[in-house]
């Protein structure tokens, strides 16, 4: 396209055109390397004038289509253009049925960009094209639920109640993506009332929108189910789960009660696994479901069922080394710790033969709370015969792996204690050499001093009672006992560099306090990397009493940590 008309295209300089045109009649068949004509051009850009002067001069352009399969009407579409919309609707037929390479039409376009009066005048007397669908098999409500566009996609509803049948190539149905846009309470409303059996439609997994709702965890939107449709809580996806199969191995109590509630005997339902909620729960390592669940009077029936490898809950919660979740169910009476699965396998002997995996602290705790249940069972544990837990070898090789960690962990607690010592009579500021004050540090009335004296001697008793503690639990010769200190150690050290790095940070601050720009920049940096120091934590929160500490408790975190007494001896 000559560039000369190609601004005057997108300009809309109607006598330049006319001139151009006039010079040469075949210029308005020209296109940009994207295949855009200079009809294309004036209607995205809005000249109306200019849209009216070539659809004169040459009334074929309408229909024709750049490389993406789109033709003026839909650029125009894109760019809320009503009055051009409006020149072209009185000019093509069926205009909002044509569709570009996507499938989509002009009223997908319009809403997609939320071009609401765009949408309306296309579709005036021809509500029925509402109904139209892309490749992606979205019709142009979808796309307004999906943008979050609840005024739009209320008035699709209003103007054509019929696109709530539509439903898309994975078998999803308006109100389900309704929900997953979760901010579309008074869409989900008038779906429910205008058309309520849709509760209850399944998408192509088997999942209908109470499935939805309770894997988002949307507590109003699964109580506003179950009040219009409660049998939607005992429908089965293709893998046989119902909602409450989701809110277990979500960890989700307040939904498992809101489910339980209307539905009581769904609790007994199981997956194509052969996996009550129970299995899922302890899979992976929800404590404060198992705990739920465990004084339901259902549980008695849950807590020995077998799944379709004879597994459990409590292997499974054993073979990923939910060290907790594992104390609870072995100390529970209805449980049978001796129960085999089908590799003739207790939920002991599946910990001894499964490889660590770099999680030696986790596997360990583990063993102590089954050691601890079969001793309070049935005598000395080391006398029973048939286990492999008596495998001197392996105990050995785990034990020495707890005493390199524990040399690791000693060497940085001193470190730790000796920089904090150090800094401790090094303090920012100096102190005062005159005056009734004299050998007072200068910085007393800041704040930010304070903070650093307090954090820097709590990383300095943190480090000192780690390293205590190392110290201490190394002349354990028995690699249980060693490791009942050990995960306090870990505690402490964590604290201590947790510590350790804002004294660093406020000690910095209060000397830079006056250079404010570069005081926040230091802060927002060290800030980030204490970020990682969080992330690393996690990696112990299935067992470890060091993330406890570290990480905010939840009321079942708290209720565990009170019944084994802060410590993890288990007795």
């Amino acid at each position: 396209m000559d560039q000369k008309f190609l601004m005057a295209a997108r300009t809309g300089d109607l006598n330049l055109i006319k001139q151009l045109v006039d010079a040469e009649t075949n210029i308005l068949n020209a296109t940009t390397p994207q295949g855009n004509t200079a009809l294309h051009m004036a209607g995205r850009f809005g000249h109306k004038d200019l849209v009216e002067q070539i659809i004169n001069w040459h009334p074929n352009l309408i229909h024709k289509t750049n490389l993406n399969g789109e033709t003026p009407f839909h650029v125009a579409a894109k760019a809320g253009r009503l009055d051009v919309i409006f020149l072209f609707k009185a000019t093509v037929e069926n205009i909002a049925w044509v569709k570009d390479n996507n499938g989509d039409t002009p009223l997908h376009c319009a809403v997609r960009n939320n071009h609401k009066l765009v949408l309306w005048l296309l579709v005036e007397g021809d509500q029925e094209a509402l109904r139209l669908v892309n490749n992606a098999g979205e019709s142009p409500l979808v796309v307004a639920i999906d943008l979050g566009l609840t005024n739009v996609a209320h008035s699709i509803i209003f103007r054509n109640p019929l696109t709530l049948d539509h439903i898309g190539n994975n078998g999803q149905t308006p109100l389900h993506r309704a929900i997953l846009s979760r901010d579309l309470a008074a869409i989900v409303d008038m779906i429910m009332v205008l058309k309520p059996e849709l509760i209850t439609l399944q998408d192509g997994r088997g999942r209908n929108p109470l499935h939805y709702a309770v894997s988002l965890g949307d507590y109003e939107m699964v109580k506003k189910l179950l009040e219009c449709n409660s049998s939607a809580a005992y429908q089965v996806d293709n893998n046989r789960q119902i909602p409450l199969h989701f809110a277990a191995k979500n960890g989700q109590v307040n939904l498992l009660k809101l489910l339980l509630n209307p539905c009581p005997d769904t609790v007994e339902m199981i997956n194509n696994e052969q996996q009550n909620i129970l299995h899922l729960s302890a899979k992976n390592g929800y404590m404060n479901v198992v705990l739920y669940v465990l004084d339901l009077p259902e549980a008695e029936d849950l807590v020995n069922g077998s799944d379709i490898a004879g597994n459990t809950p409590l292997h499974l919660a054993a073979m990923n080394f939910h060290s907790n979740v594992v104390y609870f169910l072995s100390k529970n009476s209805k449980v049978n710790i001796r129960v085999m699965n089908q590799d003739s396998q207790t939920a002991l002997d599946v910990v001894y033969s499964i490889d660590d995996g770099g999680m030696e602290l986790q596997k360990l705790l583990t063993l102590k709370a089954l050691k601890s249940s079969y001793m309070k069972r049935a005598g000395d544990l080391l006398q029973e015969g048939g286990f492999v837990y008596t495998d001197v070898e392996k105990k050995n090789k785990m034990g020495q792996k707890s005493r390199e960690m524990a040399t690791t962990m000693l060497l940085m607690a001193t470190l730790i204690a000796t920089f904090t010592f150090t800094a401790a009579f090094t303090i920012p500021g100096g102190f005062k050499n005159n005056g009734p004050d004299e050998g007072m540090s200068t910085l007393l009335g800041k704040s930010a001093f304070k903070a650093f004296v307090v954090t820097d001697s709590i990383a300095f008793t943190s480090s000192m009672t780690a390293a205590v503690l190392v110290f201490w639990s190394s002349s354990y010769q028995v690699t249980e006992s060693f490791m009942d200190t050990l995960p306090f150690a870990i505690a402490f050290t964590w604290i201590a560099l947790v510590a350790m790095s804002l004294a660093f940070v406020t000690g910095l601050f209060v000397v830079l306090s006056k250079t404010l720009w570069l005081a926040n920049w230091f802060v927002s940096s060290v800030v980030h990397r204490l970020q990682f120091f969080t992330y690393l934590d996690r990696c112990f929160s299935s067992c470890s009493i060091a993330c406890h500490l570290l990480r905010p408790l939840s009321l079942a975190d708290v209720t565990y940590l009170k019944t084994t007494r802060f410590c993890l001896s288990f007795d």
